[in-house]
């Protein structure tokens, strides 16, 4: 072994390494014995400056926290079973926070196994009877090696698995103070199958998929329930024990799919996956609600799974009559990226989105989604503003600022770059929301929402009369709007857009913005000067002459440049 710099070891460290060389004295081993001794005289001499005080010999004070009493190659070096009764004998000492004890050793071990995770899985009968906290740390190197692209034996991990949660001893177990280790053996056991077959480029091999499924079964049926409510969020529900046995089901599902696929055409789900999500339907059965999130969240994979059980079950995975559950389902459904016009024609044929539209969800994330989902049946025509009964009717009136304000932001996204579907509806959009806003422009709520909108100048074609009103309607309030700096850029860099085909109006509204936010355009400057060369060379010098005295009246000069280019 290396030698040992006497000045760097913590007596803590000294102690330790002392406690699990003595487990090894049996082995006869000549450099154990010898460097058991160094650690002994070393572990003494600290037990005497204790005694006697001796601060220059003491540790220095720091931080609390795991000890790690062994390097990474001395465990190493060691085999596995020599490993296995290292972790069964290994305490600490003086170690002031009972809590940790173990913690530091554990790092140690999943690091080993991370870096050689094959010569573990080689012989896993070792670690069977280890604590809970050291199990949990030979999975996590397992799974930080899988997700390093390492192999290692799969078959001798699963099957080690299963016999872990087929120990009584295991669910036994009580934890009533510091950490319940047995979840983290849980939740990294979750992880590793999910890992092992979300990836068909780097799964293990589809001969093991039946001992994962009777894994996943085992671990749904003890998953302990978690405090999650609708009001949650969907990492709440994704991160819960059930959320992620529920996620790691359906990833497991869609791997037996893919490779069954010649196979199973129209029902492509192993039978017990099936099963169990029927059963679980039944809310008395299946009571939590990240299993209703699952269902919302994961839709678009079920269906692929087996379109008839989602069309049949439809009403029963978003139930109605329980507000909690369809809440839950109904916001990981609207959490997720795509939104399929199946989904959409079904779920608003059984009232879920006039229903949604009718919810108070407290995930802003949620109703941006909601947002999204009507205005995209309104691009692809599955609705129309004129109809009152429609969707996108009925969420421009609702009257709720939080959902004007995502009609708003669904647009604005798509400024920079607009299809022709998009911008065939942004003069209705716009029309309808300015109607509903000006009722209430003196609202702060609602002039959070209007001011946004002069962000839209980019998406229109041309200004005309009816765009020039709505404007300089919105336009005297922008500053009451929090963060309102990228609204006016977009507004700013639009106008000069439109200053060609229509300076007049463009001076106009220029005309309009108040002299108090005009120090806040200093980094639209070139913009702006480029705009008001416009407007001089269209001729309209007499607007552009103006726009240039109300900047310097406010204080603002870099538009001097240009009044006296003109000036020649």
């Amino acid at each position: 072994m290396d030698r040992i710099n006497t000045s760097l070891i913590s007596r803590v460290t000294v102690a330790s390494r002392r406690k699990w060389l003595s487990l090894l004295l049996d082995t006869g081993n000549e450099k154990v014995a010898a460097t058991y001794k160094k650690y002994d005289q070393l572990h003494k001499a600290n037990v005497e400056a204790v005694n006697t005080g001796n601060a220059a010999t003491m540790p220095k004070s720091g931080a609390i926290g795991p000890v790690k009493p062994i390097t990474t190659e001395e465990l190493s070096a060691m085999s596995n079973v020599e490993i296995a009764a290292y972790l069964k004998g290994y305490t600490e000492e003086d170690i002031g926070m009972p809590v940790l004890e173990g913690r530091g050793l554990a790092d140690t071990l999943a690091e080993c196994v991370a870096a050689n995770p094959q010569r573990f899985t080689d012989n896993l009968f070792p670690f069977q009877k280890v604590r809970n906290l050291y199990q949990s740390s030979l999975l996590q190197g397992c799974l930080n090696a899988w997700r390093n692209k390492k192999d290692f034996n799969w078959a001798a991990l699963l099957e080690f698995i299963r016999q872990i949660l087929s120990s009584e001893q295991f669910w036994a177990e009580q934890y009533n103070d510091g950490f319940n280790y047995r979840n983290w053996v849980f939740s990294t056991i979750v992880d590793l199958i999910a890992e092992g077959t979300k990836d068909d480029t780097h799964a293990f091999d589809e001969k093991l998929l039946p001992l994962a499924e009777d894994i996943l079964l085992v671990l749904v049926e003890k998953a302990e329930p978690n405090m999650f409510t609708p009001i949650d969020s969907s990492l709440d529900a994704l991160s819960s024990d059930r959320g992620r046995v529920f996620s790691a089901m359906v990833d497991y599902a869609l791997r037996f799919a893919r490779t069954n696929e010649s196979e199973y055409t129209d029902c492509r789900w192993p039978y017990a996956i099936r099963a169990d999500f029927t059963k679980r339907l039944d809310r008395s059965v299946e009571p939590s609600l990240e299993f209703s999130y699952t269902l919302g969240f994961y839709l678009s994979y079920l269906r692929y799974l087996d379109k008839e059980w989602v069309h049949l079950n439809i009403n029963h995975i978003f139930q109605q009559r329980d507000e909690d559950h369809w809440q839950a389902a109904f916001s990981g459904y609207l959490l997720h990226p795509s939104v399929r016009e199946e989904f959409y024609l079904l779920l608003k044929a059984h009232g879920h989105y006039r229903k949604a539209l009718n919810t108070r969800f407290d995930d802003p994330e949620v109703l941006n989604g909601l947002v999204r989902h009507i205005c995209t049946g309104w691009i692809e025509d599955s609705e129309t503003l004129d109809d009152k009964a429609s969707l996108i009717y009925q969420l421009i009136h609702s009257g709720d600022p939080n959902l004007l304000a995502g009609v708003v932001y669904f647009f604005s996204r798509r400024a920079d770059n607009p299809s022709d579907k998009v911008k065939v509806k942004v003069m209705p959009a716009w029309r309808a929301l300015f109607q509903v806003l000006s009722e209430n422009m003196t609202v702060g709520a609602y002039q959070e929402v209007s001011c946004p909108l002069l962000g839209w100048l980019g998406l229109v074609d041309t200004i005309n009369t009816e765009v020039l009103g709505w404007v300089k309607g919105s336009i005297e309030d922008l500053d009451k709007v929090p963060g309102y700096g990228m609204v006016l850029s977009r507004f700013i860099k639009a106008l000069r857009k439109h200053a060609a085909k229509t300076p007049e109006m463009v001076g106009e509204i220029y005309l309009k913005i108040p002299q108090r936010i005009m120090s806040d355009l200093q980094v639209e400057a070139d913009d702006i000067k480029e705009t008001v060369r416009i407007l001089y060379n269209e001729g309209h010098k007499d607007i552009a002459d103006e726009i240039c005295n109300r900047f310097g009246s406010a204080g603002v000069n870099f538009l001097r440049t240009v009044y006296e280019e003109y000036r020649r």
